[in-house]
C-alpha cells in the first residue's frame, strides 16, 4: 500500500468522485491515534465546505484494489482554518494502520467531499436546549467538531460524557481541559475509564444526564456503546427525533460491491418504470429510467445536479423520499428503521420495482 501520484490537477475530480489534497500536518494524538490536517485549494473551498459532525471518504489503493474508508473530522468548520480528520488504529486493519504508520507531511490523498447526516442543525444554533455528548473512544471525534462549533456559535450549556479504555487512550485530552477551563459555565467533561469504572452502564447515563433532560443527544463510538446510551435515553422518555447517533461501518471491498451491484440489477432487470419523476431543489422533473439502473443513475444520465458522493451506500450524500411508487433497497449502511419506516432511500442503491416511481432530494 502506498500514497497514489494522480495525473490530475487537485481541482480535477477523478473517475471515482475523489479530488486530491495534500496532508499539511500530522499530529500524534496517542499512542495510537493521529490526526491528518488537510490544505484545501481555493477553488475547492466550497465543494469542501463542511458542518460541525460531518466526515470524509477516502479512497485508498491496496493490494490491486481502491478501498474506502471514512473519517469523521475533528476540526470545527467554525474556529478551524483546515479540515482535520482524526484516525485510531485498528487491529488488522489495512486503512487505519496505514494511515498512522506511513502518511507523512506533503501527500496527497484521494478526498470525497464531506458527507454525513450526524451534524448540528444550524438552524437551531440559537436554542437553550442543552447539548449532550456521549464520545466512546474514537467516536470522540465528530462530537469534539460539535462541541467546539457550539461553543462559538450558541450559549447552550454542553456537557461531555467520553468512554476510554484508560488514561493513555484521551484523545484530545489536552484541548479538552483547555476548553473547559476557559467556559467553566457551559462546558462540563466528565470521563469514563473502563480501567476505573469498567464499561459504561445504563444506571450511569441515567445519573450523568440527570438535570439535562429534553436536551438534544450526539452518540458516536463502539457499538454496544451506543446502544446502552440511546436504549437508556429512549427509556427516559426523550424524544427520538433529537438523539443522533452515528454509526460506521468499514464498506466492502470493490469486487464484492460489484458482485453486490450484478445481484441487484439482475433483481430489477425486469422491473420496467414508465415514469421516474424527480423532484429537486423546488423544480420537478420526468426523466427516462433504463431497467436495471439505480435512481441516481437515472438522475445522473439525465443530467440534473443530485447530491451524491460514495455511490456505496454508506455516506448518506444521496439520501430521498420515495413519495410515489416502489423501490428496492440493495445496500443500506445509513439508515435508520425509523427513516426506512418514514419513505428515506439512498438513491446509489435503491432501483424502482413499479411503472411509476416519484422521489425528492431534501432542500
Amino acid at each position: 500500500m502506498g500514497t497514489q501520484q494522480l495525473n490530475l490537477n487537485p481541482t480535477e475530480q477523478s473517475a471515482s468522485g475523489s479530488y486530491r489534497l495534500q496532508v499539511c500536518a500530522v499530529i500524534d494524538e496517542t499512542a495510537d491515534a493521529r490526526s491528518l490536517v488537510f490544505d484545501v485549494p481555493e477553488s475547492l473551498r466550497e465543494r469542501f465546505r463542511y458542518k460541525p459532525g460531518q466526515f470524509l471518504s477516502f479512497r485508498v489503493p491496496c493490494a490491486g484494489k481502491l478501498l474506502t474508508r471514512c473519517y469523521s473530522m475533528a476540526s470545527s468548520p467554525v474556529c478551524d482554518a483546515r479540515p482535520k480528520v482524526t484516525i485510531k488504529r485498528v487491529d488488522g486493519g489495512r486503512v487505519s494502520n496505514w494511515m498512522n504508520q506511513q502518511v507523512q507531511v506533503g501527500d496527497w490523498l484521494e478526498v470525497l467531499p464531506p458527507a454525513g447526516h450526524f451534524h448540528l442543525d444550524e438552524r437551531q444554533a440559537d436554542n437553550e436546549r442543552p447539548l449532550v455528548l456521549f464520545g466512546g473512544g474514537s467516536g470522540i471525534t465528530p462530537v469534539f467538531s460539535i462541541l467546539k462549533s457550539s461553543l462559538q456559535t450558541s450559549a447552550r450549556p454542553i456537557k461531555l460524557i467520553y468512554a476510554n479504555r484508560d488514561e493513555a487512550s484521551v484523545i484530545f485530552r489536552d484541548e479538552l481541559r483547555q476548553l473547559a477551563k476557559a467556559n467553566p459555565e457551559r462546558l462540563e467533561v466528565v470521563h469514563i475509564l473502563d480501567s476505573v469504572q469498567g464499561f459504561l452502564t445504563d444506571a450511569q447515563v441515567r445519573q450523568l444526564v440527570r438535570g439535562h433532560s429534553a436536551g438534544d443527544y450526539f452518540i458516536c463510538g463502539p457499538g454496544p456503546f451506543m446502544d446502552t446510551v440511546e436504549s437508556t435515553l429512549l427509556a427516559l422518555g426523550e424524544a427520538a427525533v433529537r438523539i443522533h447517533v452515528e454509526r460506521f461501518v468499514s464498506p466492502p471491498d470493490p469486487d464484492e460491491v460489484l458482485a453486490q451491484e450484478a445481484l441487484a440489477r439482475a433483481a430489477a432487470a425486469d422491473s420496467a418504470c414508465e415514469a421516474l419523476i424527480v423532484e429537486l431543489d423546488g423544480q420537478r422533473h420526468e426523466i427516462a429510467c433504463r431497467p436495471g439502473d439505480t435512481l441516481l443513475q437515472s438522475c445522473k444520465a439525465a443530467g440534473l445536479e443530485v447530491p451524491f458522493s460514495c455511490e456505496e451506500g454508506f455516506c448518506g450524500a444521496c439520501m430521498c423520499t420515495i413519495q410515489e411508487g416502489e423501490t428496492q433497497l440493495a445496500r443500506n449502511d445509513v439508515l435508520s428503521a425509523k427513516e426506512l419506516a418514514e419513505g428515506w432511500t439512498l438513491a446509489c442503491q435503491s432501483r424502482p420495482t413499479g411503472a411509476r416511481v416519484r422521489l425528492k432530494f431534501p432542500d
